[in-house]
């Protein structure tokens, strides 16, 4: 057996006015061996239907055109004429479960005014069951006030039209309790029927049917009693039948689940409650406005963990302020179409408990129709009844259910001047694209006000910071607050799991030191969680992890009550309902695929060159060496060891030993050293967000500049706030470790990812690694750097600390090479006799961007000005410099050139235009 037809497409739904009236629900049931063959019965009962409408309006039986029946509704085109007259008829019926919208009424006055083209004076029927959308009926009025030969047909006309001709009658049972009027269609004829009501919980005992005249047929009643319709109650006869209230069928409690916050800031396993909930300023205004401007069905959208039930719970604090009732249901509990209406239930009962509204003496909750024509003619007192359902991604698992969600989400804009119902579903999930439910999905959205959160902000992570050194009654180490706000990445959840994690770790006397040294992130501490679990308790949380939401009863079926109580104590399992679930999607995902949706967030501050000078000192001690003595090696400090070391935590190549910098003995017993390390940088750069940023981008615009990947990089990094200049920092850094890692290729100012297999670009553990180019060549005059070269060309290799700064022009065009005992000559034939050759000095120097073009201004006219200098080398280099910086680098380029033999000449002396005084 069938039920009726289901709703289409229903996204007009402008005007909100209240429900009128409860509609009729008509029922086309019909048998058939397969779903195909309910289907063809369906459509020809449906046919059958029509056509009896039809000749009650005088006209002949039709002719099909169109004839469609699928879950989302029967839809079927005729034509016919009249039997007296001989005039033509056009009908178009469309049976769903939610009004049907004024689009569809306008499309088809559209065929109807082009078939009178060739039949004059045709009439018209459109036949909306249930009814037109308010939008609907006022366009309705609009064409049938000029054309009369329109003529609209709804579930309540047809049930009128049907008592007028005796078709149907009145209930023979006198003071029944009921709600939900049908029509019901059968290959036995048309009967009528009705849900009659518990007195105490106003919902459906049992469905009673009648005919016209004599006994109802039993295939009738048994064909009502399977169908949607009837709940599972049973159906009777009602000539037959006692009118004596039927007993309340023993039935569990609707299992509507409130979502509940959490007791503190950094409680992770619940979602923040409005005392702790931080910042979003904008999107609490948005909220408001929802509320004020009477949205009717609001949508929250945002990736897992991104606070979407906190943005709830604060939805529900508003609703308070208004001096209204709010609902937070947790959807993992809906299992079947009665829950959407045991939800409205609920929360009419708690706004009536709380003085928000009065329900009407004949409230019904029989069905979705029922209730919420109650919530229409109910009285209200005060503020908006919200019904928020949180978690709704669990429901999409369910076409059907969904559909009850939608058909809601559609009546709601009708009730929206009191009531707001709202929806929040997860954005990373792989979308339908083909089948149920992605159009019903889309249905709801369309016909919502949609918000989309994102992550925190730098300040609303400053907040969090602040509590957190409250709670731990001791102030952040500035290297640990700055690791906070990179790892939390602005995701809540990430943030509370990392502060949770801290909070424990100095309860247990861990320094902040060691803490800070951790590359922290959310896999390991994922894997802590499991790390404390037996075996057994390893496998239970897994299975409840691939098939959570899972009733407590299967789940004692493998798992021994113990196991289960002690995974609810360490709350990485929750019960919701009668229900167990895993505490978080997130870890849901990771226990069943092994992944997690968040990359790597670090910020590298030092580049390759920069950690090449501490590994190349760890390589001379064998792979282990002391801070101490490091710092005194490179003359320079600890704390600069310290930030040199970590960038290598951070890209798996030492592990945190106190004083001590280590390679990992993976690295340092390989075959290749060089080879493993690169490869261990590389698997941490492909799992970091500046590398997706950077992919992305050049995607997208054929490569990326170093200023066009620094303005990527904040949205890379959320939660940290940092000047322009910063930023291009960061980005030079990451480029540059991409080129080593084989990730990235430099073709002149612009970077694209670099082919499989790559083999990177330079040597972190001994060998040349070319000096980067920052801000242009040169930024000094030559002479200190020359006499530099020479030095060193006799043999002098020692180079002071503060020396470095005069000997990095040589290094960038490739001069000179780095030792681990200092600096030695590259090319042999660069000085000759105790001087520097002009010639091979600009064979080098051209090898350097923008050097090639400033220096072609100068041998076009050597007495060029330093600014035009510079400014054909920025041109060059594509780079957004200041006018001084492009006269510095041209006034330094001028005088390299000259030492490589360009003929420069002194600029031309700007001549003045006042007359010169004199005696003659």
């Amino acid at each position: 057996m069938a039920e009726a037809s289901e709703h289409g497409d229903a996204s007009d739904l402008a005007v909100s006015t209240p429900l009128t009236a409860a509609d009729p629900v008509v029922l086309v049931l019909a048998h058939g061996e397969t779903p195909a063959a309910v289907r063809n019965a369906r459509g020809h009962l449906f046919e059958a239907f029509v056509a009896r409408l039809l000749h009650a309006y005088g006209y002949s039986a039709p002719t099909t055109e169109r004839l469609n029946v699928s879950a989302d509704g029967i839809e079927l085109d005729v034509v016919a004429s009249h039997e007296l007259s001989g005039q033509g008829a056009v009908a178009e019926c469309k049976a769903y479960t939610s009004p049907v919208p004024a689009s569809m009424l306008g499309t088809f006055h559209s065929k109807l005014v082009t078939h009178r083209f060739g039949t004059p004076n045709a009439q018209g029927f459109f036949v909306a069951i249930p009814r037109l959308t308010s939008s609907g009926h006022e366009y309705a009025r609009k064409i049938t006030a000029h054309d009369r030969g329109f003529h609209v047909l709804t579930a309540t006309t047809i049930a009128d039209l049907l008592h007028t001709r005796q078709v149907i009658v009145d209930c023979p049972l006198e003071g029944l309790l009921s709600s939900d009027p049908a029509v019901v269609v059968t290959e036995h004829g048309v009967h009528a029927a009705c849900l009659e009501l518990d007195a105490s919980t106003r919902k459906p005992v049992r469905v009673v049917v009648w005919a016209a005249h004599g006994a109802v047929p039993t295939t009738v009643l048994e064909a009502v009693a399977t169908a949607e319709y009837a709940q599972g109650c049973p159906a009777v006869d009602a000539r037959g039948a006692v009118s004596a209230p039927h007993p309340p069928r023993a039935e569990a409690p609707p299992l509507i689940v409130s979502v509940t916050g959490s007791g503190s800031d950094f409680e992770y396993h619940l979602p923040a409650a409005p005392k702790f909930f931080v910042g979003r300023q904008r999107l609490v205004a948005q909220l408001g406005r929802a509320l004020d401007d009477n949205a009717g069905v609001l949508v929250l959208n945002a990736k897992s963990g991104w606070g979407k039930s906190s943005a709830a719970l604060r939805l529900k604090a508003l609703t308070a302020q208004r001096k209204g009732h709010a609902l937070i249901v947790d959807s993992r509990t809906a299992t079947h179409k009665r829950f959407v209406t045991d939800a409205l239930s609920l929360a009419a009962r708690q706004a009536q408990k709380a003085r928000v509204l009065s329900l009407p003496g004949d409230a019904s909750w029989a069905s979705l129709g029922s209730a919420l024509q109650t919530l229409s003619t109910a009285t209200w007192h005060a503020g908006p009844l919200v019904v928020f359902f949180d978690q709704f991604e669990n429901v999409f698992t369910d076409a059907e259910l969904t559909r009850e969600f939608r058909d809601l989400a559609l009546a709601a804009r009708e009730l929206a001047d009191h009531v707001l119902i709202g929806f929040a579903w997860k954005t990373d999930l792989v979308a339908w694209t083909e089948d149920h439910p992605y159009q019903l999905r889309d249905q709801i959205r369309a016909n919502a006000t949609v918000l989309k959160l994102g992550p925190l902000g730098a300040s609303e992570i400053s907040i969090l910071l602040r509590r957190l050194e409250r709670a731990m009654d001791e102030p952040l180490a500035r290297d640990l607050r700055t690791r906070l706000r990179e790892y939390s990445q602005g995701l809540p959840w990430l943030f509370k799991k990392l502060a949770g994690h801290l909070l424990r770790e100095v309860k247990e006397g861990v320094t902040q030191e060691e803490l800070a040294s951790e590359a922290l992130n959310a896999q390991n501490l994922f894997d802590a969680d499991l790390a404390e679990l037996s075996p057994a308790e390893h496998e239970a949380i897994r299975h409840i992890a691939r098939y959570a939401p899972l009733p407590i009863g299967e789940v004692m079926e493998r798992v021994t009550g113990p196991i289960v109580t002690s995974l609810l104590d360490r709350r990485l399992v929750v019960q919701v309902g009668e229900s167990l679930d895993i505490y978080w999607d997130i870890f849901r995902d990771y226990l069943t695929t092994g992944r997690i949706p968040v990359e790597d967030s670090y910020i590298l501050r030092m580049g390759p060159s920069s950690v090449a000078r501490l590994l190349q000192q760890v390589v001379a001690d064998d792979g282990d060496s002391h801070v101490r003595d490091l710092a005194q090696r490179m003359n320079t400090s600890e704390k600069v060891v310290f930030n040199l070391s970590r960038e290598l935590r951070l890209l798996g190549a030492t592990a945190y030993e106190p004083n001590r910098v280590r390679l990992l003995p993976d690295i340092w017993h390989a075959d290749d050293r060089e080879d493993e390390l690169r490869r261990r940088v590389a698997s941490s750069l492909r799992r970091h967000r500046a590398f997706t940023a950077f992919f992305a981008l050049s995607d997208r615009a054929g490569g990326a500049t170093i200023n066009a990947y620094a303005r990527e990089l904040p949205s890379a990094f959320p939660a940290v706030e940092v000047s322009e200049t910063t930023w291009i920092a960061y980005a030079r850094v990451y480029l540059q470790w991409f080129e080593y890692a084989g990730l990235a290729l430099q073709r002149g100012t612009t970077w694209q990812p670099a082919p499989e297999a790559s083999p990177g670009t330079g040597n972190l553990l001994g060998g040349p690694l070319r000096r980067r180019l920052r801000g242009g060549f040169p930024h000094d005059a030559p002479g200190p750097s020359l006499q530099l070269l020479l030095r060193i060309a006799s043999g002098d290799t020692t180079v002071r600390e503060t020396e470095r700064r005069t000997a990095a022009p040589l290094l960038i065009i490739g001069a000179l090479t780095e030792t681990n005992g200092g600096y030695r000559l590259r090319h042999d034939g660069l000085v000759a006799d105790g001087a520097v050759v002009p010639s091979e000095l600009r064979r080098l120097m051209l090898t350097v961007p923008g050097v090639r073009e400033g220096l072609a201004v100068l041998e076009a006219d050597p007495r060029a000005r330093p600014h035009q200098v510079g400014q054909a080398v920025r041109e060059a280099l594509e780079a957004s410099w200041v006018s001084s910086t492009s006269d510095v680098v041209g006034k330094h380029l001028r005088s390299w050139a000259r030492a490589a033999g360009v003929d420069v000449q002194p600029v031309h002396r700007t001549e003045s235009v006042q007359p010169q005084e004199g005696l003659f």
